[in-house]
């Protein structure tokens, strides 16, 4: 039987792979898949053996423009292996040539697995708002779309076979505290460009293979963070393997999460009293043999390191895990550590099978704009950004409203509104601490705070985009996934630094309709007249039309 064999299904949108034993393939693009036999490993997460059903498939997603497949592994199982479950569930998916195939299977144990080509909502949002996404040009000839996934035969491998085992040393060390009670913790630590998120999602996977039914990330990069918008600190009890990008796991409600309010860190002392916060979050609310797992950022040097010794302070890791690609690469410098507990990973081999070039390779900011989207897919009406503007947005009325600006971003009363209008806006809950006094001294206007580095930490429990403010009605619509009519009362909208709408949900829709909403009375009233300017509308003042080149 040969290597790797493909099936059509009774379901158009299914497709049955046979891979024996030993062999490691590698998928780029996005799909979901089920094991119906063998024992096979996504990312070092090994898949259970399950039946065809739609609840049991998992999603997992390497667009080739973000570099690095899904890397997927066939092993020996033994005695265990059951080739006549294996037939019953076969039959049920490929009824006319389920026979056949069991005759070619034999007596081997290959890994049999069921891939799904249909996209999800935040994939075939994303999909559709950047080019080449999933599958690079230069490969798309070689396929027919749908599927929107492309798989390669070969030995790839991310990690060092040396290094490989060292680490698994180490978690099976780990795997021993926890059988004792003990909760644990792993720093992955990593340059820029180094893989160190993928690190991360690599051990969380690692950590539910070796019986881990209690798995938290303490996520604190807030410029790439891996479950909510950039510019928070969470922390995030994981309950499936991570088998994505940040995009397609976003949670749209946050339980345990701060809003820090820049995508790089300004105020250390803010930054470390919050993540301290959510480490003891960690120890309060996890059971014993619990592991934290902590998404630190790609920064070794200067601050970055100065920030890192703090995390290491005041987790006391169990088990260091350093990446690097480059040589040339500044390389955080352990400081009182025990070497034993260190395992450092040189990624001489991450470029991807089918390698693109940097500058096609997607640019952190526009990552992040990718994370937005993915935030918000939840409530489109069809998986595409156009579809932005028929979202249903809330209405917050203004006289219990606060809106907070950074002191940076403050500007006169007259202006807030036109600052704030279509903006990202963190939702976070009303705390006392934070001083507020009415918009323009009126008190049918919002509160308006200013924080600035001695402001308390802000508890977030998600995102919204101002879609319009009406001076008329005094209320603001805001479209966010988190439900604000289960609220006890309206969230205050806190405008953060350098985070803001992505442009693409302004050029998706083809026919320009702006993705907020604003009724102005056709006469001004009283009240209006003495506004004196307090919101003007954005206007559209150019419009570009395409030109064909002869």
């Amino acid at each position: 039987m040969s290597q790797v064999v493909r099936y059509e299904c009774r379901d158009s949108n299914h497709e049955v792979y046979i891979v024996q034993p030993g062999e490691r393939i590698s998928v780029y693009g996005s799909c979901s898949v089920l094991c119906l036999a063998g024992c096979v490993s996504l990312n070092d997460y090994i898949l259970p053996c399950v039946s065809c059903e739609p609840s049991n498939f998992i999603k997992m997603s390497a667009p080739q423009r973000m570099d690095v497949p899904v890397v997927l592994q066939v092993y020996n199982e033994g005695s265990t292996y059951k080739h006549a479950r294996l037939k019953f569930r076969l039959k049920e998916v490929i009824p006319k040539c389920y026979e056949s195939i069991m005759e070619e299977i034999g007596s081997s144990q290959p890994g049999v697995l069921v891939f799904n080509k249909l996209l999800d909502r935040a994939e075939g949002t994303i999909a559709g708002a950047v080019p080449n996404f999933l599958i690079h040009s230069s490969i798309q000839k070689e396929i027919i779309l749908p599927p929107h996934y492309h798989i390669s035969l070969d030995d790839f491998q991310i990690y060092p076979h040396s290094e490989e085992n060292k680490l698994r040393k180490q978690l099976d060390r780990l795997k021993q505290l926890r059988n004792d009670g003990q909760k644990t913790s792993i720093l992955p630590i990593g340059h820029k460009g180094a893989g160190k998120s993928n690190l991360m999602r690599n051990l969380v996977n690692r950590c539910f293979s070796n019986g881990y039914d209690s798995v938290y990330v303490l996520d604190c990069d807030i410029g790439q963070s891996e479950f909510t918008p950039n510019g928070c600190l969470s922390l995030t009890k994981v309950t499936a393997p991570i088998l994505d990008k940040p995009y397609g796991h976003q949670k749209t409600t946050f339980d345990n999460c701060y809003f820090y309010g820049d995508i790089t860190v300004r105020n250390k002392d803010l930054y470390m009293d919050i993540f301290e916060r959510l480490f003891n979050k960690f120890k309060i609310i996890s059971k014993p043999g619990a592991i934290c797992i902590v998404n630190s950022m790609g920064w070794v040097v200067d601050i970055g390191a100065e920030i890192l010794d703090g995390i290491t302070r005041v987790i006391e890791p169990d088990l260091f895990v350093e990446i690097y690609r480059d040589q040339a690469e500044p390389r955080y410098n352990f400081k009182d550590v025990n070497q034993d507990h260190v395992v450092e990973i040189f990624a001489n081999n991450s470029s991807g099978v089918v390698g693109v070039q940097a500058q096609k390779r997607l640019p952190a900011p526009l990552i992040r704009d990718l994370t937005i989207a993915g935030y918000f897919s939840s409530q489109l009406p069809r998986p595409s950004l156009a579809s932005f503007a028929s979202v249903v947005p809330f209405k917050l009325k203004f006289n219990n409203l606060t809106i907070a600006v950074p002191v940076d971003l403050l500007v006169e009363d007259n202006h807030i509104f036109s600052s704030i209008n279509t903006q990202l806006m963190a939702l976070c809950i009303k705390m006392p601490e934070l001083e507020s006094r009415k918009l323009c001294g009126r008190q049918d206007m919002p509160f308006i705070s200013v924080y600035d580095e001695k402001s308390p930490a802000l508890q977030c429990i998600g995102f919204g985009i101002i879609r319009g403010i009406s001076l008329e009605k005094r209320c603001l619509y805001v479209v966010t996934p988190v439900n604000l009519l289960k609220l006890d009362e309206p969230p205050v909208l806190v405008r953060g630094m350098r985070i803001q709408t992505p442009s693409m949900f302004f050029t998706a829709d083809p026919y320009n309709r702006c993705p907020y909403v604003l009724n102005l009375p056709e006469q001004k009233t009283t009240a209006e007249l003495h506004m004196n300017g307090l919101y003007q509308p954005s206007v559209n003042t150019t419009q570009f039309k395409r030109s064909r080149k002869v």
